[in-house]
């Protein structure tokens, strides 16, 4: 029986989750969540007429300007996966898509809302879709139109307020010091010729392990001996600059909201050079018991020592 909320929607994308994409907390890692969505927004959009927007040596494809995705329940090796895709509603230039991961079962496993922009490659330009596209989009739509379905709205982070990102001087200011830094290299490049979506997802996710701050019990020995670690709910990304191979970056991160249940994070991706903000992404987590699989609720004494690092000077 379809679902009110997700009529409309078509398949887009079907596999299953593979053991090399799960990370060392046996499920899938954020970024394959990611990559499986941008192979649904190709297909859609090939269904749409763009058949050659995603081949080498195109003149104009498609590009994501920002996204908020939800993981709502775990996709562990071998599971077999599916997403339905739909558009939300279509301006000029760009389009706000919504793609939705289930399990065999019907269960959720992640939500994807997007806004996208139609570019021209040779000058890097978003124009106007063409008139084909528009008028193929109408089967394509959900019957939920501007909106997302239930499913898929923001829990815990505001999505309707754009970031701006904070440059590198800002965070300095702030006391952060860089978590991670590297160069994008051929590998995280998509068919556009830009640095894909999912290879910014993996370079957050790398550099987790050193946030001290945000995950102080991930230092302790007798928590992960208690089977303890911790796993991210949402998240609100931001493409300010879209990269190219090549590219230096520097990552910080800052605590800016923490609760009994949960710890809202701002990560930034700056240029290595010029401090520009390249990404900003504001993420929602918690920690995760290993055993039981479940969310870990902490303590008024654990609380309080988190709030002492919140950065109450920054603003997404």
């Amino acid at each position: 029986m379809a679902n009110i909320d997700t009529d409309g929607f078509c398949l887009t994308w079907a596999g299953e989750c593979s053991a090399w994409e799960c990370d060392e907390l046996g499920h899938l890692n954020m970024r394959h969540y990611v990559g499986k969505f941008s192979q649904a927004r190709q297909f859609l959009f090939i269904k749409l007429g763009l058949i050659n927007a995603f081949k080498p040596r195109a003149s104009s494809s498609v590009r994501v300007k920002a996204l908020h995705v939800k993981y709502q329940s775990e996709a562990r090796p071998g599971q077999p996966l599916k997403i339905m895709s739909a558009i939300l509603s279509v301006a000029e230039q760009t389009i706000r898509l919504c793609h939705i991961m289930y399990h065999a079962d019907g269960r959720i496993a992640a939500t994807q809302v997007e806004t996208v922009e139609h570019i021209y490659l040779r000058n890097n330009r978003a124009f106007n879709w063409p008139t084909r596209l528009i008028e193929n989009a109408q089967a394509f739509s959900a019957t939920c139109p501007d909106a997302p379905p239930e499913s898929a709205q923001s829990r815990n982070i505001d999505t309707e307020t754009p970031h701006i990102g904070q440059s590198r001087d800002v965070l300095e200011a702030q006391g952060l010091s860089p978590l991670g830094v590297g160069v994008f290299t051929k590998a995280d490049i998509n068919p556009a010729g830009f640095v894909a979506t999912e290879a910014l997802f993996g370079r957050s996710t790398a550099t987790a392990a050193w946030f001290n701050e945000g995950w102080p019990e991930l230092f302790d020995e007798a928590y992960h001996a208690a089977q303890g670690s911790a796993a991210v709910l949402e998240i609100q990304a931001v493409f300010h600059k879209h990269l190219r191979q090549g590219e230096a970056y520097e990552y910080r991160s800052a605590m800016i909201a923490a609760d009994n249940y949960t710890r809202t994070f701002l990560h930034n991706f700056n240029d290595a050079i010029t401090g520009q903000c390249l990404s900003s992404f504001v993420v929602n987590g918690c920690l995760f018991n290993l055993k039981t699989r479940k969310l870990t609720k902490v303590d008024a004494k654990q609380l309080e020592t988190l709030q002492a690092f919140i950065r109450t000077g920054l603003i997404p």
